[in-house]
């Protein structure tokens, strides 16, 4: 049995590690379902804060948030939807470096397109992946920087460049059918039915979507692809009211929970 003294000596030899340092910021949309999913499985996560999108915003275009959940490491963009949360936790803890295939970033890259409503739009406006191939947009989507591997973003690029008509004919029906769903969520939020929804609605919603004032708007006469209108709307009228239960459900889930909403910023 330990005397008092010993056991004072005992415990003061017992050092805890210490918890980590607020390091890992994850901005996020209150509309956002995979804002939500990741707030719910990381809040309280020691090394991780939250940061919901307010006004203004222009802030968040300067840092390269074009989809949310954003992922900053010190100040860093590391990550854009889709992010895991273990994604973060390995981030947190410094246990992300791995040599990273070219062609599996090329997927990580078309994935991350597919999660951001503006990246999805411009490239279906343009039919091409050229306007979104940023060297420092790349190295987060590709998740070369996660992995600490940005020196292979111009290999991933050049890559990108050679598989575009490849990437673009494998993946249309996929792009199609999620702009259409971004579309049905923005209806939701307008109380658009989906009955009212003509084709030059759809080309008008496309171009408004893919741009910023003038910025993005294709030369020499600004247009939106047939090929493209025409798949939205079609999947649109196929699809739109399964769409639009599915949206319902999602939004109502996020909408009705306090929590998550006390995030939000006064304007």
């Amino acid at each position: 049995m330990l005397s008092g003294d010993e056991g004072n000596d005992c415990r003061k030899s017992i050092k805890m590690p210490p918890l980590p340092s607020v390091v890992i910021k994850i901005v996020l949309h209150h509309t956002c379902k995979s804002s939500y999913t990741l707030y719910k499985a990381l809040r309280g996560a020691p090394g991780v804060e939250f940061e919901m999108v307010g006004v203004p915003y222009f802030p968040y275009l300067r840092r390269y948030v074009l989809s949310v959940p954003a992922v900053f490491n010190n100040g860093e963009l590391v990550l854009l939807d889709p992010v895991e949360p273990d994604d973060v936790i390995a981030l947190r803890d410094g246990k992300t470096q791995k040599e990273l295939d070219i062609d599996e970033a090329v997927e990580n890259f078309v994935r991350g397109i597919m999660a951001s409503q503006a990246l999805l739009a411009t490239v279906m406006l343009y039919k091409s992946v050229k306007p979104v191939l940023d060297p420092d947009l790349v190295s987060v989507l590709s998740r070369a920087r996660y992995h600490l591997q940005e020196r292979k973003t111009p290999q991933i690029l050049e890559r990108i460049r050679e598989k575009e008509g490849e990437l673009l004919s494998e993946h249309w029906e996929h792009l199609v059918k999620l702009l259409t769903f971004g579309l049905v969520r923005e209806m939701y939020w307008l109380g658009i039915d989906v009955g009212e929804v003509e084709k030059s609605h759809v080309k008008m919603w496309i171009l408004a979507k893919a741009t910023l004032g003038r910025l993005g708007l294709p030369h020499p006469k600004p247009a939106v692809p047939n090929e493209v209108a025409d798949a939205v709307h079609t999947t649109l009228r196929e699809s739109g009211r399964r769409y639009l239960d599915k949206v319902t459900e999602e939004q109502s889930i996020i909408l009705g929970d306090a929590d998550f909403l006390s995030l939000i910023q006064a304007y």
